[in-house]
Order: structure tokens, then C-alpha cells, then sequence
């Protein structure tokens, strides 16, 4: 019996432990699901857009899309918190095929209701009109449509077909037409998933084009003022050190401040190009004859403005470092002179002080002749008084008085010498 309940307790002591490892687990894997695809079939008006809010909800950043509060059987909705943006998509299945383009049913006040936020700023909104197989003469098509420059490919191993001029209308919306071949609900949903990343990334991307070009001029700047204060620390004199430092200190600081105002911006570009390339590579796209590749127009116009904004990146590193080596050459070159100044006060006060050994020692001897002299007088006044009363002093004992006088002066104040250096 107790080996019986020894086991009920360690059994009864594993069951927490698994289950909060299975909870772990379930909550890292959900990651692999949180963004699912709207999948549906047929002739569909899809509706995409991406906006940035002070009041949307980045708590949802991680998790299921929201669906949408009025979702049919013909009109899905979903939005999405992403972690500095909002998108929202609506799919409206059309039941006959769209001569012309259909007007959208999202409005920037609609988006606000649903999202519930009372400001917004629009990223950009696509509209993927979702078409039947292509028909075999593209052009008249897409005049049809109002297309002009037109890039297009095959996408999804010849399975469908993307077309798009990359043209914002008046209504503020790109159109890109999706002609379905042989995409089931499953892929068409994901096909239109990627193509609608394609456009919000890229648009995301392209944020930090702008600060790009507003830092071009304020670059040079820096630069030019890097190069002159470089120059004027090799022909600066000591006294005018304090304001060169004082200038590079600023510089310092103002291309430490415009770093840290972009390079969240900067990095966010980086990463937001990567995924459209990798979502232009999951098309799988093949090529339309008279068309330039979907893909392709979008990495060229898209990369250059991409490396405009890494080239600006870098070359804010660059110049905080430069900028930091010449306060750090000017920091080094300022020590060495005051390490000189040192140097020569050391000097200075080592020789003053070999100086006062010299004066000390002149003094001790001065002393000791003055100390004898006062002592040899005190005996010839003691002599003559000697005299005087009747007690007559040998001449020689006085001749004699004076080397011994001297020797004892001399013995008492090296004595006394010795023992003040004994105490310091």
C-alpha cells in the first residue's frame, strides 16, 4: 500500500508539468497559423488596404485576423494588426463578369468604422479584380479595363495570370487583374494573399524614401563640415582647441540624432524589401509575350529606392564613426599637449627643487660658519675675561678652540639634519 501511493504521487506531480509544456507548444505553434488566407472561387472583387493608426490595436499583432462584422456568403472580411500597420481586406464575389472595373466598397470613413479608430493615415489600397482564364489577344482587355503601361506575367506555374500598370486612380486605389486558369479556391486565395503583400510591403518599404531624400542635402552637409573640421585639426593652436571640440561635439551630435530618427525607419525598409522579393519569387511567375514580368518592373523600380535608403543608412554610420574618430583624434592630440604642459611643469619643478637643494646646502655651510664664528667669539670674550681676573689663557688654546669649535657645529647639524629626514 504505501509503495502504491508513492506512485499515485509522482503520477499526480507529472500531469502539471506536461501540461504546461503541451500549453507552451500549442501557443508557439499557433504562430504558423495566424494569418490565414481568404479562400474563394469564381469571378471576385478583392479590396486591400493598409493603414497606419496611433489607435489601432498592435495587441492583435499576433494572432487570427479579425473577421469582419457584416461577413455574407458573398462578402468576406478580415483585418489584421501587424506591428506598425492595419490592414484590411474584403473580398465581394461578383455574380456575372465586370465589363467595367467595379467601384470599390470601402471608403477611408468605412475603414475607420471598422477598425474603430478615429485617425488614419492610408498606405496604400489595391484592388484585385479576379477574373476567368485570359483571353488570347491581352491588349484590347486591359484597354477595356483602363490600363495603360501594362506589366504581366504567368504566376503559379501557368496556373493564373497578374496584370498591372502600377498607376494609382483619382480614387486613390491601384488596380491589378487576376485572370484565374486553373487556381483552385485554396491557391487563388493565397495567390491574392501574396500579391496583396507584394503592394503593402513595397509601399511600406518605400517610407523610408522620403526621409532618404530629406537627409541627401543634410548628408553633404555633414560631410563638408567632417572635411573642414579635419583639416582645421591639423592647424589648430592649443588655446582654439576648446572651440574645434565644441564644433565636433555638435556635429557629433547632430548625426547621432538624424541616426536615431531613421534607423528604425531604415531597418523596417530592409526588411519589408526582403519580403516582397520573397513573395515575388512564391509566384513563380513566367513570362507573357509583349509584357514585361510582373516581378520584374516591380524590382526595378522598387530596388533603387530600396538602396538609396540603405546607401543612407550606411552613410550615416559612416559618418558618426568618422565623426567619433576626429573627436577621439582631437580628445588624444589635446592629452598629449596637456601631457607635454605636465612634463614640462614636472621638469620645472624638479629643477626648482635641485635649486633649493643647492641654496640648502650653501645655507647649512653659511651656518656652520656663522654658528662657529658666534661660538669662537663667546670663547675669546670668555678668554679676555679670564684675563682680566687674573687667570691668564694661552694663546694656543684659543688657536686650538677654533677646529674644534668648527667640527662640533659641523656634527651637530648633519646630527640634526639626519634626524628631520629620519621623520619625513
Amino acid at each position: 500500500m504505501p509503495m502504491r501511493r508513492s506512485g499515485s504521487s509522482a503520477e499526480a506531480t507529472r500531469v502539471p508539468r506536461q501540461t504546461t509544456a503541451n500549453f507552451g507548444f500549442l501557443d508557439f505553434n499557433s504562430e504558423l497559423h495566424a494569418r490565414p488566407s481568404i479562400y474563394f472561387s469564381g469571378a471576385a472583387l478583392v479590396e486591400h488596404v493598409a493603414v497606419m493608426s496611433p489607435d489601432s490595436k498592435s495587441s492583435h499583432g499576433s494572432g487570427s485576423p479579425c473577421p469582419g462584422p457584416r461577413d455574407t456568403d458573398r462578402v468576406k472580411t478580415r483585418i489584421e494588426y501587424h506591428t506598425e500597420f492595419v490592414t484590411l481586406t474584403r473580398v465581394t464575389m461578383l455574380s456575372e463578369e465586370a465589363k467595367e472595373w467595379p467601384e470599390p466598397t470601402l471608403s477611408v470613413a468605412d475603414i475607420g468604422i471598422l477598425l474603430d479608430v478615429t485617425s488614419l493615415t492610408v498606405v496604400c489600397q489595391v484592388s484585385i479584380l479576379v477574373k476567368d482564364e485570359a483571353p488570347g489577344e491581352l491588349g484590347p482587355k486591359l484597354s477595356e479595363l483602363g490600363f495603360g503601361d501594362t506589366a504581366a506575367s504567368l504566376i503559379g506555374a501557368g496556373a493564373g495570370q497578374v496584370c498591372s500598370d502600377f498607376r494609382v486612380r483619382a480614387n486613390g486605389w491601384s488596380h491589378i487583374l487576376l485572370f484565374n486558369k486553373d487556381l483552385n479556391a485554396y491557391r487563388l486565395g493565397r495567390m491574392v494573399r501574396r500579391i496583396n503583400e507584394i503592394e503593402t510591403y513595397r509601399a511600406m518599404a518605400l517610407l523610408g524614401f522620403p526621409e532618404a531624400r530629406r537627409l541627401a542635402p543634410l548628408l553633404a552637409h555633414f560631410e563638408r563640415t567632417l572635411g573642414e573640421l579635419a583639416r582645421r585639426n591639423q592647424a589648430t593652436l592649443t588655446i582654439e582647441h576648446k572651440e574645434l571640440l565644441d564644433e565636433i561635439s555638435d556635429l557629433s551630435a547632430a548625426v547621432i540624432a538624424a541616426s536615431a530618427e531613421t534607423r528604425s525607419r531604415f531597418g523596417a525598409t530592409v526588411a519589408y524589401a526582403k519580403i516582397v522579393e520573397e513573395r515575388i519569387g512564391e509566384l513563380r511567375e513566367a513570362h507573357v509575350e509583349g509584357f514585361q514580368r510582373f516581378g520584374v518592373f516591380v524590382s526595378r523600380r522598387f530596388r533603387p529606392a530600396v538602396r538609396t535608403c540603405e546607401s543612407t543608412a550606411i552613410r550615416l554610420e559612416q559618418l558618426s564613426h568618422a565623426t567619433m574618430h576626429l573627436l577621439d583624434l582631437l580628445q588624444t592630440r589635446i592629452q598629449v599637449e596637456i601631457e607635454f604642459q605636465n612634463s614640462i611643469q614636472i621638469q620645472a619643478t624638479a629643477d626648482r627643487a635641485a635649486m633649493q637643494v643647492k641654496i640648502q646646502r650653501a645655507v647649512e655651510g653659511f651656518s656652520i660658519i656663522a654658528v662657529s664664528y658666534y661660538l669662537v667669539g663667546l670663547l675669546k670674550v670668555a678668554a679676555e675675561a679670564s684675563q682680566h681676573a687674573g687667570f691668564p689663557v694661552d694663546p694656543l688654546f684659543m688657536i686650538g678652540s677654533i677646529p674644534v669649535v668648527l667640527a662640533a657645529v659641523t656634527i651637530a647639524v648633519l646630527r640634526v639634519k639626519h634626524a628631520l629626514s629620519a621623520n619625513v
